[in-house]
């Protein structure tokens, strides 16, 4: 079973990631026109929004609409080339991940590592089928005039309108399709690399906590009523042995995430402050849309990306909060043994390891904590940034006012 979900999860990882030019086995011709393509489409993306400012004037209200989608394509450039820039990296860490599963290949272990595998492999495939669905619904919704125009066809065409506002500098009415296309492809892509990397992160916090689970369990079973009683010579080897081993897995685990660590949070750490500010554009928006209520649209809208963001936040803070309770487990198995009764050698590695070991936080920065406090955390910040904005659009609403008066 094991080995199903092992070869089933890689391969999906390894579609996905050569798919988006991220995979750091592919061949480098077709590695670096996958670059240049990405590379236009997002830049085109970003670029053809920013342009709405030139030929366009808005309130408050459309300034923090566009702002939230700006900050959204951002953070899709920044996760994408996080990946892309740290392709030597990926590679270290399936090399390590496929080197834990053949050092560590006994019945419980392979138990283990089950487990943890399915959990990550229904994550990854839940994310892919929703975002199938998800994209045939958006495409639904923003084609709905010109569907309408087809079936149910009046004496003047519907107004053709995106959501996502882009300035190409051609009539959005007569070249509808372009603005489509163009933003389908912005859209589509972005969502499938935070996708992909995401839940590729996902799978290795999993692995994470699947080692530490290991070492847990070749301490909590280094001193048992078995081992005790066998003769002085083999006790003390079998128990040295499994002691090493614990501590040498628990050590490889941390060492890894540091690596990883260090490797990402130039560009996590940045993703972190956009996410926030968008989520604060994304509250306003829905909370102007609630008070007004006067497009349904905007309202499904603004609670879509509102899920969407809370979903992704709290799942990788609960990866990552599950990955430092779990490295802190070793020392309560050390606690489940017989340590007491153990001979006095292994006695002392109890007493070092008591001291040595602790919990592994993952910190971003070296600011930000990930956990599930951390995720209160950034939704306090959202909420805080969201209360300023809406203290600016009533000092703008007032403005108004008076100068009217």
């Amino acid at each position: 079973m094991v080995l199903f979900v092992r070869e089933r999860c890689f391969k999906l990882h390894r579609l996905m990631f050569t798919i988006l030019g991220l995979w750091p086995y592919q061949n480098s011709c077709i590695w670096r026109l996958q670059a240049v393509f990405f590379f236009s489409v997002y830049s085109s993306f970003l670029i053809f929004q920013l342009t709405t400012f030139l030929t366009s004037t808005c309130n408050i209200d459309c300034i923090f609409k566009k702002f939230s989608y700006i900050c959204i394509t951002i953070a899709y450039i920044t996760n994408y080339y996080s990946f892309y820039f740290n392709s030597e990296t990926v590679k270290q860490s399936l090399e390590h991940i496929q080197l834990d599963w053949k050092m560590l290949e006994t019945s419980e272990t392979i138990k283990i590592f089950e487990e943890y595998l399915f959990e990550a492999y229904i994550l990854a495939l839940s994310a892919y089928i929703t975002l199938i669905v998800g994209s045939f619904v958006l495409i639904s919704f923003e084609s709905t005039s010109v569907i309408l125009d087809a079936f149910i066809p009046i004496n003047e065409s519907r107004p053709r309108k995106l959501e996502v506002d882009f300035e190409l500098f051609v009539d959005q009415e007569e070249y509808f399709f372009l603005y489509l296309i163009q933003e389908m492809l912005g859209v589509g892509i972005g969502m499938c690399s935070v996708i992909a990397t995401g839940t590729f992160l996902a799978t290795i916090g999993k692995h994470c906590c699947a080692t530490y689970k290991i070492a847990s369990y070749l301490i909590q079973n280094t001193v048992t009523i078995h081992t005790l009683q066998l003769p002085a010579p083999q006790r003390m080897q079998i128990m040295h042995r499994s002691i090493c081993l614990s501590v040498h897995i628990h050590r490889r685990t941390m060492q890894f995430c540091k690596r990883i660590l260090i490797s990402f949070h130039f560009w996590y750490f940045p993703l972190l402050i956009i996410g926030v500010l968008s989520l604060s554009c994304v509250l306003f928006r829905l909370y102007n849309a609630i008070m007004q209520f006067n497009d349904f649209y905007e309202i499904l809208i603004s609670c879509l990306l509102l899920y969407c963001y809370l979903i992704y936040m709290f799942v990788g803070n609960f990866i990552a909060h599950s990955y430092s309770e779990h490295s802190g487990r070793v020392l309560e198995a050390m606690y489940d043994t017989l340590w007491y009764v153990a001979p006095l050698p292994i006695q002392k590695l109890f007493l070092i390891m008591q001291k040595s070991i602790q919990n592994h936080k993952l910190v971003m920065g070296g600011l930000f904590v990930l956990s599930i406090e951390g995720f209160s955390t950034l939704i306090t910040s959202a909420v805080s940034y969201f209360t300023v904005m809406h203290a600016m659009n009533d000092h703008d609403t007032e403005g108004r006012l008076v100068k009217k008066i």
